[in-house]
């Protein structure tokens, strides 16, 4: 009685198919290497234009709070215009600073009245290293060692500019670079635009129109 003769893979057959698994897992490991960081990268762009329109929505929300309302430096000293842009910052900003704008704005939050403040704070924006920031301190008035506290709205600026808007002469809006203008300690521009050059998405303009200026009540404190 002959015995079944034993079938198997030969040596050739055996390394093409182990060429062909390892071709298919080559694939598949890149196929998901791709996946991978096509989503990392879609979360980085989500991230990034999230930040944005948080940064978008502070600056709306501090402009359409402005306030007539001039605050003091350190030496009891007026700081100027309740609202000031442009160069007439420059005395009061450090060397390594260029200053946007700075102002009073309503609307601090202070439930029960708990903290010993008003409702009023002072808000300055600035771009250093090459980031737009927003600056504000417990209290309105400058006092000596009095912290600031930096939040950093747009980074990797390559250019930061800001612009007035005085009104509209002859049907045309008129813009200026320097708040205020003639000399009015009390004048508020009706909106301000903010022009950021970044290398990602190249020219940002943000218009930004101020609201109803009012004072009175527990605010003016």
């Amino acid at each position: 009685m002959k015995r079944n003769a034993q079938k198997g893979f030969s040596l050739p057959e055996l390394l093409i198919a182990l060429l062909i698994f390892a071709t298919l897992s080559s694939v598949a490991v890149y196929v998901l290497r791709l996946s991978i960081d096509a989503r990392d990268q879609v979360g980085a762009a989500d991230a990034r234009l999230s930040a944005m329109e948080t940064a978008r929505a502070i600056i709306q929300d501090d402009l359409a709070q402005v306030a007539i309302r001039s605050v003091r430096d350190e030496f009891g000293a007026p700081m100027g215009p309740a609202f000031q842009g442009g160069d007439a910052l420059a005395n009061n900003a450090s060397t390594d600073e260029t200053p946007l704008m700075a102002f009073v704005r309503r609307g601090w939050k202070n439930p029960g009245w708990a903290a010993p403040r008003s409702s009023l704070q002072y808000v300055e924006y600035v771009v250093t290293e090459n980031a737009l920031v927003r600056r504000t301190r417990p209290y309105l008035d400058d006092a000596r060692g009095q912290p600031a506290a930096n939040r950093v709205l747009f980074s990797e600026l390559m250019d930061v500019d800001a612009v007035f808007l005085l009104g509209e002469t002859s049907g045309r809006l008129e813009w200026v670079q320097l708040w205020p203008v003639d000399g009015d300690e009390t004048s508020i521009p009706r909106a301000v635009e903010i022009t950021m050059e970044t290398e990602r998405y190249g020219a940002l303009r943000q218009l930004f129109w101020i609201g109803d200026i009012q004072n009175g009540g527990r605010d003016n404190g």
